[in-house]
């Protein structure tokens, strides 16, 4: 069993710190963060006595944790912290952090663990979405007010390099925020579990399918765009903000057939990414890019250095939304695909790049729908690659979109 204490969670940082920082000054920086006049980033036995639990805190420090600004502390962590880790074990991070706090047996389920947003130990083992600053600063702050940190050498021994690894193959199941959910505890409590509600709500992300705002579920109220099942059909039910619900009556038969077929395009959409898991998906970019037979490129052809937002690119909203996601879910799986390619001399990158932007330039002479452009990129990619794994070709376009410029930006 492992216990979470200040020498643990400092321990799981220091074994995730990029190479240019040291123990002492991790560390030292961690307590600068609500005592500004404890020092310690020169005192290497003061270091190393908290970072292997042999001893407690400094009053210094336990004296002032109760009065201090946890939101502060966030963005200290943000600013101080943050730089000082290594950003492709973010994730590891996390991980082993929701591990011991998980086997830790003196933590009560109900006990508030993350003390910036008052996540309980519960919520943070059920969560896979964090603001990262925030879940340090919380937990770092628990450390310092709720535990003994003389009480866990043997925890302490366990954190090593190989147990940090150890998670690398859930490293895909954690995704960092930049803020969470405005809603309050007093109007989570009033939320109505109602599985059509779930269901179209995980179709649309949450939001109103006809103009895209962010819906929430209440009994009653109105402070909130709480979300509206609408009937369309016999079988179909669409979910819509108050807004979108009350223009129904009054919408024309195209439009309502347009909502539909939105609507189908959506669950095919989930049914298609719940079908194949992220491990599997990155592990069919590998194969997709593995088999890319090039095409003859013009020397001609150029990239263009910066690269440009997918909100500056793409007018059709569907379409945005499609290459968001996956840009923001799978961007590192491709990039990384990518290098080990490269690296392995399998794969010419900036050629292929090239061959994507010439896929590109010659589909734009003859089609102006930015849909209708992005569906034969894919289908190319897909037929060139012996028609293997659909989605990851959809995918890899979606990169290249982000990363290499398909898709002029929309002049102004």
């Amino acid at each position: 069993m492992k216990k979470l204490c200040f020498g643990t969670f400092t321990t799981v940082l220091k074994v995730c710190m990029t190479k240019r920082v040291t123990q002492k000054r991790l560390c030292g920086t961690i307590l600068l963060s609500i005592a500004p006049t404890y020092d310690i980033r020169s005192d290497d036995g003061a270091v190393s006595d908290l970072i292997l639990c042999k001893k407690n805190l400094s009053p210094i420090v336990t004296d002032v944790a109760p009065t201090a600004d946890a939101r502060a502390t966030s963005d200290y962590f943000k600013q101080n912290i943050l730089p000082m880790l290594d950003s492709n074990k973010r994730s590891l991070i996390v991980l082993a952090l929701k591990d011991i706090i998980a086997s830790d047996a003196s933590i009560e389920p109900d006990t508030l663990v993350e003390k910036v947003n008052g996540m309980t130990k519960e919520t943070i083992i059920r969560r896979d979405s964090f603001v990262l600053e925030d879940f340090l600063a919380g937990i770092f702050l628990y450390t310092v007010l709720n535990v003994e940190n003389r009480n866990c050498k043997d925890s302490v021994k366990q954190i090593s390099e190989d147990y940090i690894n150890s998670f690398h193959s859930q490293k895909m199941n954690i995704n960092f925020l930049t803020e969470y959910s405005k809603f309050t505890m007093e109007t989570t409590n009033d939320i109505a579990i109602d599985t059509r509600y779930l269901v179209l709500l995980a179709e649309t992300g949450g939001k109103c399918q006809k103009c895209g705002r962010p819906l929430g579920i209440k009994k009653e109220g109105n402070d909130v765009n709480y979300a509206k099942v609408v009937h369309l059909s016999d079988t179909d039910d669409v979910i819509l903000c108050v807004d979108c619900e009350r223009e129904i009556p009054n919408a024309s038969e195209e439009d309502n057939m347009n909502l539909l077929s939105d609507k189908y395009y959506l669950e095919n959409l989930m049914v298609a990414r719940d079908a194949t898991s992220r491990y599997t998906i990155e592990k069919q970019i590998e194969q997709v890019l593995q088999e890319v037979d090039l095409m003859d490129v013009s020397v001609d052809t150029q990239l263009k250095i910066e690269p440009i937002k997918v909100e500056n690119k793409i007018t059709e909203r569907r379409l945005k939304e499609r290459i968001l996601f996956d840009v923001m879910q799978l961007y590192d799986g491709v990039n990384n695909a990518l290098d080990q390619l490269a690296g392995e001399n399998k794969l010419n990158v900036d050629k292929f790049a090239k061959s994507v932007k010439r896929m590109y330039e010659d589909a734009s002479e003859a089609i102006t729908s930015q849909s209708d452009i992005y569906n034969l990129l894919v289908e190319t990619l897909f037929n060139k690659t012996g028609r293997k794994h659909r989605e990851a070709c959809e995918i890899i376009i979606s990169y290249f979109v982000q990363r290499c410029e398909v898709f002029d930006e929309i002049t102004k």
